[in-house]
């Protein structure tokens, strides 16, 4: 049994690996003391580097035809400031190259007034998507009415004059003074060239001619009808804020929301203009028993406000800027977003306008979160390491901060940028070309969706054809990014390590014999030149 014992002990040694070799047969060296020390550096330096490395996950990247199904709407965010261009007038229009148009979007789409260093002067205006009644206009025979009217009255006051009271005619130095006096002032801020501002003018003077009769002269309240022509008193209507042609004022004293002493409210009147409604209007802000009332021969009548007296037909008019604030849902097809000053009974002049803007965020998709952005950044921080070009912007950064490259927001990439314009006239082109990104963070069961996008701007004299406005097209990309984080296998992390230990070894282990067997070649070169 023992010596069976024996057998199996000498066979199983027959297959060992890694024989040994007596002790007293090797001896140590210091070079080869100086290399196992090196080695055992060198593979714990590379230890370390790999258990970094599969404790840090990687982004795995893949290009894939985008998987949108026909019918799939993108997102658009955005919020931009027009310091020229007043909430009275700015609409935003979208289209794509499928023939979708819609024009003046209002259900979700927010403005406020805005001074011209963007602070905010108003409350937010939200038309909640509600179908605005069309301004009515005079008809033919409405028309001819008004013109004879005013016609047999123009030759009655020739024959006696002061027998009647026709529409004020104001310039830059009297319109304070009549603004002051009047409890009530309704002025028509026109321009000749005005297809609107012709069509008014004859309804306007005979409203003026009935309105007038209504008060007489030497009351302390009346309503006072008057018209300043723009081309003749260009600052004077800059100083109103008058964008569009023709622009009926209303200035209120006394007003229940507006301190008296001089105070007078200012808003814009939209309803419809023929001479009943716009008698109809003046009467109901100042009736006529209130201003002939002894209890007011001496003081300010109380004016009802009309914003809340006549709802959509008038207009607060609170600063000469807006601040746009909403969304829209479009097609994934190249598409544009447009805004502008737009009206159906309104002239504009192409060079007075200014579509200079302040882009605070324009984005596509959902906002991100904290811990999404920084997954973002995460994934563009490898990227932008092998390189990237800095770009160039037509814009001016407004948070005073220079634009790096590495740390650029290409989820929103106008984000805090201003575009201004040096003269009236100018029209804004942003042109983007957004690609969808898909990121599945390492843990998580699904991953998240964010477009990115690239912008290109520049600025140009608007086309004959149409006003001044800010365009910013979009071009959603056929292509779509697979971004997945992942950690190293395990099975290729022990493989990794083993390879570490092992190769270190082996070419620690060749260059210590070769540096061995060359000192002993030169210790016998060295003995054989002694003998």
């Amino acid at each position: 049994m023992a010596g069976a014992g024996m057998l199996s002990r000498s066979k199983l040694k027959s297959v060992d690996f890694y024989r040994k070799i007596p002790k007293d047969m090797t001896e140590g060296t210091v070079p080869g003391s100086v290399i196992s020390l090196l080695a055992s550096f060198v593979i714990a330096l590379l230890l370390v580097s790999e258990v970094t490395n599969y404790l840090t996950p990687q982004f795995n990247t893949r290009v894939v035809v985008d998987r949108s199904l026909d019918g799939d709407l993108m997102r658009i965010n955005f919020n931009v400031s027009f310091p020229r261009l007043s909430c009275e007038f700015a609409s935003v229009d979208v289209g794509d190259v499928m023939g979708m148009n819609k024009y003046n979007l209002t259900k979700t789409v927010f403005k406020r007034p805005i001074d011209v260093d963007l602070n905010p002067l108003g409350p937010i205006q939200w038309e909640r998507g509600d179908k605005k009644k069309p301004t009515g206009h005079a008809d033919e025979l409405q028309h001819d009415k008004a013109q004879a009217l005013v016609k047999y009255h123009g030759e009655l006051d020739a024959e006696h004059p002061g027998s009647t009271e026709p529409v004020v005619e104001l310039t830059a130095k009297s319109f304070e003074g009549v603004k002051k006096e009047s409890t009530v002032l309704l002025v028509n801020f026109y321009a000749p060239w005005c297809p609107w501002s012709r069509r008014l003018d004859p309804v306007w003077k005979a409203s003026a001619l009935e309105v007038h009769a209504k008060y007489a002269k030497d009351l302390k309240n009346r309503v006072v009808l008057a018209e300043v022509d723009c081309t003749k008193h260009e600052q004077l209507c800059v100083g109103q804020h008058i964008q569009g042609y023709p622009s009926i004022r209303v200035y209120t004293k006394g007003s229940d929301h507006v301190a008296g002493g001089g105070t007078h409210d200012h808003a814009s009147y939209h309803g419809d203009r023929t001479v009943e409604a716009i008698s109809k209007f003046a009467a109901e802000l100042l009736p006529t028993w209130k201003a002939s009332d002894a209890t007011h021969a001496t003081t300010v009548a109380t004016v009802r406000d009309p914003k809340e007296s006549h709802g959509d037909s008038v207009k607060k008019i609170d600063g000469p800027g807006c601040s746009i604030t909403g969304f829209v849902l479009v097609k994934k097809v190249p598409g544009h977003l447009w805004i502008t000053a737009s009206s159906d009974s309104h002239s504009f002049h192409p060079e007075t306008q200014n579509t200079s803007h302040v882009v605070h965020h324009f984005y596509f998709g959902q906002q991100l979160s904290p811990s999404r952005k920084r997954y973002l950044e995460k994934f563009h921080a490898g990227v932008d390491a092998l390189g990237v070009v800095e770009p160039s912007f037509g814009g001016k950064i407004t948070d005073g901060k220079k634009r790096d490259a590495q740390k650029e927001d290409w989820h929103d990439k106008l984000a805090h940028t201003e575009f201004p314009s040096l003269d009236g006239g100018v029209t804004h082109e942003h042109y983007l070309q957004t690609v969808l990104t898909t990121i599945k963070p390492w843990g998580a069961s699904s991953g998240f969706n964010v477009y990115e996008y690239t912008q290109h701007s520049h600025f140009m004299k608007a086309d004959e054809k149409e006003s001044p406005r800010a365009k910013f097209h979009f071009d959603p990309s056929p292509m779509q990014i697979y971004v997945a984080e992942e950690r190293q296998k395990f099975y290729h992390f022990i493989t990794t390590l083993m390879a570490i230990v092992g190769g270190v070894y082996s070419v620690m282990g060749i260059a210590d014999g070769c540096l061995h067997n060359g000192l002993q070649m030169i210790k016998k070169s060295n003995l054989g030149k002694q003998g």
